[in-house]
Order: C-alpha cells, then sequence, then structure tokens
C-alpha cells in the first residue's frame, strides 16, 4: 500500500476509530451504484458494498479489480494507473471521472474515482460508479431520432426541389405558348379571350405557390439567408406599386406611397422586396372598389416599422391568431373572387423573422386592415424630407 507518511496523532477520527468505519461502510453499502476501495500496489478489492457483490453473485474482495469492474478493457487502461490519483506533493490529487460499460451486467456507469485514506493510514483508491444506462440509451434514441430527422429533411428537401422543377418547367412553356397565341391571334368570341386570361392567370398563380414553396423551404434550411444592406425603401415601394397598377386601374383603388424618397432601411433587399410585395397584392386583392391602400413609414432609435393600410373587408377575429400557421388554413377569396393558396404571409414573417424582427396585424372585418413590418434597426432619413405628409400617389 501507498504510505500516506503521517504519523498516529495526525491520522483523521475515521481512521482510528473502528466505530465510525463501520458506520462509513454503512453507507457505503446503502448506495444504489457500484463502490470499491481497492489497493494501490496490488489492485486488490479491500471492500466491496452489496450493489457490486449482487452485479457478481459473489464477494469480490481480495480479486483484482481490473479483472472483475472493467474485464480490462482497453479504453479504460488510462485509468488504471493509480499513480495519476497522487498528486506531486504527495497527497491525493483531483478525481477522475469517466464511463464505461461493466462486462458482468453489460449496464453503462458514470465513475469518479480518486485516493483516500484507508485505516491504516495509507491511500488507497475509491470508486463511485452511478448507473447511467437508462441515460445513455436515451441518448442514442435521440441521436437516432435526430439522425432520421435529419434524413427526413434531405428527403423532403430532394423531394420539394424534384417536384418543383417538374413543374415549373412544363408551366412556363405553356404559359409562353398561351401568351402568344393571346398576343397574335384574333378571337370571334370574346368569352374565348376572357377564357384564355383566366388559364393564364391561374397558371400564373400556380408559378408563384410553387415559387413560394421552394423560398420557404430554402429559407427554413438555410439556403436562403438575409443579406441585408441599406436602400430606398420608397423606391422599392414605387416599383411594387407598378406592379399593381393594372389591378388597381380595375378596382378604382388610390395607391399612396407616404414614405419620403431616399429613405432607407437596412435589410436584405430582394427578401424584403418579397415581404411588400405580397402585402400590397393582399391589400389590392381584399380591397374594395375606390378605395385606398397606403404605405407609411416610423423609425425609432432602435426600431424601423413600415406599414401597409388598406380599407378593405379586414380579417375574420378568429383567424387573426393563426393566419401565420402553415397547418391553418385561412384562406379567403378577395373582394372580385380572387384566390391564393395562404403561403405568402407565412413566408414573409419567415423572412422578417430572419431578419430579427416580425410582422404585426391589427384588423377589423368590414373596416380593413394594417400590416406593421417591424425590423429591429432603424433608418436612415434624407437630409430634408419634410414631415412626408404630402405622399406620393396613383389612382
Amino acid at each position: 500500500m501507498v504510505k500516506s507518511g503521517k504519523s498516529k496523532r495526525d491520522e483523521s477520527p475515521l481512521a482510528s476509530s473502528p466505530v465510525s468505519s463501520e458506520i462509513l461502510f454503512t453507507i457505503l453499502n446503502s448506495i444504489d451504484g457500484i463502490v470499491y476501495i481497492a489497493d494501490f500496489e496490488t489492485n486488490t478489492i479491500l471492500f466491496a458494498n452489496n450493489y457490486l457483490k449482487k452485479i457478481f453473485g459473489f464477494d469480490p474482495t481480495g480479486r483484482n479489480y481490473q479483472h472483475l469492474v472493467y474485464n480490462s478493457q482497453e479504453s479504460s487502461s488510462l485509468f488504471f494507473d493509480n499513480s495519476k490519483l497522487i498528486g506531486v506533493d504527495g497527497m491525493p490529487a483531483t478525481s477522475i471521472q469517466w464511463e464505461y460499460q461493466n462486462p458482468f451486467n453489460k449496464k453503462w456507469y458514470a465513475a469518479k474515482t480518486r485516493a483516500v485514506e484507508w485505516t491504516d493510514g495509507s491511500y488507497v483508491r475509491l470508486e463511485i460508479g452511478l448507473d447511467i444506462t437508462e441515460h445513455k440509451q436515451m441518448y442514442s434514441f435521440l441521436n437516432e431520432a435526430r439522425n432520421q430527422a435529419e434524413n427526413a429533411i434531405n428527403t423532403k428537401n430532394r423531394f420539394v426541389a424534384l417536384v418543383a422543377h417538374d413543374l415549373k418547367s412544363p408551366f412556363v412553356s405553356i404559359l409562353g405558348m398561351l401568351h402568344r397565341i393571346l398576343k397574335k391571334e384574333t378571337f370571334a368570341y370574346e368569352v374565348h379571350r376572357k377564357f384564355l386570361e383566366n388559364i393564364i392567370v391561374n397558371g400564373q398563380r400556380m408559378l408563384k405557390m410553387i415559387d413560394n414553396l421552394l423560398d420557404m423551404d430554402r429559407l427554413e434550411t438555410g439556403k436562403i439567408k438575409p443579406e441585408p444592406c441599406y436602400f430606398d425603401v420608397s423606391e422599392m415601394i414605387d416599383d411594387v406599386f407598378d406592379n399593381f397598377l393594372h389591378l388597381a386601374e380595375q378596382k378604382e383603388l388610390i395607391l399612396v406611397n407616404q414614405v419620403p424618397h431616399c429613405t432607407e432601411i437596412f435589410a436584405d433587399k430582394y427578401l424584403y422586396f418579397v415581404v411588400l410585395n405580397n402585402l400590397i397584392s393582399n391589400a389590392v386583392k381584399f380591397s374594395f372598389a375606390g378605395g385606398q391602400i397606403e404605405v407609411s413609414l416610423e423609425s425609432g432609435k432602435d426600431q424601423t416599422r413600415l406599414m401597409v393600410r388598406d380599407q378593405g373587408q379586414g380579417i375574420p377575429g378568429h383567424y387573426i391568431n393563426d393566419i401565420f400557421k402553415p397547418d391553418v388554413k385561412t384562406t379567403t377569396r378577395g373582394t372580385s373572387g380572387e384566390t391564393g393558396s395562404g403561403l405568402g404571409l407565412i413566408f414573409c414573417q419567415q423572412i422578417m423573422k430572419a431578419h430579427g424582427g416580425s410582422i404585426v396585424i391589427d384588423s377589423r372585418e368590414g373596416k380593413g386592415s394594417v400590416f406593421y413590418v417591424e425590423l429591429g434597426s432603424s433608418c436612415r432619413l434624407p437630409e430634408s424630407s419634410g414631415d412626408g405628409s404630402e405622399g406620393k400617389g396613383s389612382d
């Protein structure tokens, strides 16, 4: 045994008192885990608690702990070196912690080993191992579940990309041919032209739905990441308005841009355009004839908030809380019977969350809606913008 070099008067009360030793062994025997004490030089087990005896089916005292507890596992050989348990000053060093599988019951244990003083004043090896088999199994289960989830996501991504590609190609070709027919052919009956125009509109809507599905998937998987920069948001609003001039004229809508020229915000220009385009498209779709759509902006020290306001049919109260949930159907027809997939708003919310922002809705059925596009950054206003109250409008 390794001697501690202490005199009798330096020995602890535990080492010199048989009663104390008996109490200690009673405590060790009550632990629901492996506890043994082994000689430093011979690796002979000096004490084994009842838990360890039950595993073996016999008392292992006097046997070599390496052969019994670890079965000389190669992975545990580093922890057989008892010299690591004693510091350069000859005193017990910090404990060693590790994990191993017991060869008898095949259970996994988290072990903690250190040098302690034995009853004769020498240092011996004390090891306590707690059963972590369920933890290991749970970890293995979660790891397998994570791998299966990742495989499922990868499979879904490949499926979405394949389906989208196979759908888009013929759609683009068909729509191209229909556009040429509509442009060059004459129709004996106007209703035939209307039918063809309706087919083209629905085909474009399907293409938009496919694009939304692809973009949502790319955003979720990190293939689309916001690349923010400063850009003129007022100019962007004008560009979006231009996209809907024809539809606005049909409904006699007034489009008002209240954001001063050269007002810059910090965001991904392409993704922010997608958000604006979707929100203004919805505003046109759900506006009553002769109404007004207004886009304005508020900027504080730590937040920029762009507002898209319409005077349309509004959103039913029972839809408000579910409007951004992909598993809840909240789509309704526009004021002229327009239809949609319901994916646009969900994608827009994902875009803003990727920016660290969000979209908030304030709507009253029959009174119109306001969509607040919130960003956690301030905008750069033009040096002399006035109050922007005059705005820019088209009707």
